[in-house]
């Protein structure tokens, strides 16, 4: 897996994209990603980006144009799902707990009337055997970009300490896997970006 050696100080102003209501405590005052360890088919060494809100409450994670699923007549059946395996060891004040509040999803998709396109995201911290599971589906016929908040039931929080490895396990997938059906699942068509976005939540331990 790749990694990637991240610090980030937090600044005092505010973002502009707005947390969930439901997120509380404000975050600690010392945080950084010390980290990212990433693999998977749809993401190749270097092709992944991670930033972090001036606020320590947003996680976007930018993947390249390599993050898209296909079907279709010229596509390998390999080609019908991607995936990325992550690993954020996130670094904080002691005495603080995070979870994952949220998700948002930025993309586009071309599909075909019955192609039917899948975005899925699994979360789990290590150590836990408590996960979550968050997504959407698209049904063809279906042109342009889509956006898609979902609520993570991720009820299991970090353990209490100063630093925790959050895994996400995100993957795009298209179905059937036949010669006339075609389908393009992938990155934001204009800036050949999709967007994943983690909303994180804290408490004081």
């Amino acid at each position: 897996m790749k990694v990637l050696g991240l610090s980030f100080a937090l600044a005092t102003l505010a973002v502009a994209t707005p947390v969930p209501s439901s997120a509380s405590a404000s975050a600690p005052s010392s945080f950084r990603v010390g980290k990212v360890a990433y693999g998977g088919s749809g993401c190749p060494q270097g092709t992944l980006n991670v930033d972090i809100s001036s606020d320590g409450r947003i996680l976007p994670i930018h993947f390249g144009k390599e993050f898209a699923a296909s079907v279709g007549p010229n596509s390998d059946p390999a080609d019908s799902r991607k995936n990325c395996q992550l690993n954020f060891d996130l670094q904080f004040s002691p005495g603080y707990q995070y979870t994952v509040l949220s998700t948002d999803y930025t993309g586009f998709a071309d599909l075909n009337s019955g192609v039917k396109g899948k975005v899925k995201s699994t979360y789990y911290f290590s150590g836990e055997q408590d996960q979550a599971t968050a997504g959407f589906t698209l049904n063809g016929p279906f042109t342009g970009q889509y956006t898609k908040h979902d609520d993570v039931a991720l009820a299991v929080w970090s353990p209490c300490g100063s630093s925790s490895l959050l895994n996400v396990n995100t993957e795009v997938a298209l179905t059937p896997l036949t010669a006339k059906d075609t389908g393009l699942l992938t990155t934001d068509k204009a800036s050949a970006k999709f967007t994943h976005s983690l909303y994180i939540n804290w408490r004081q331990c």
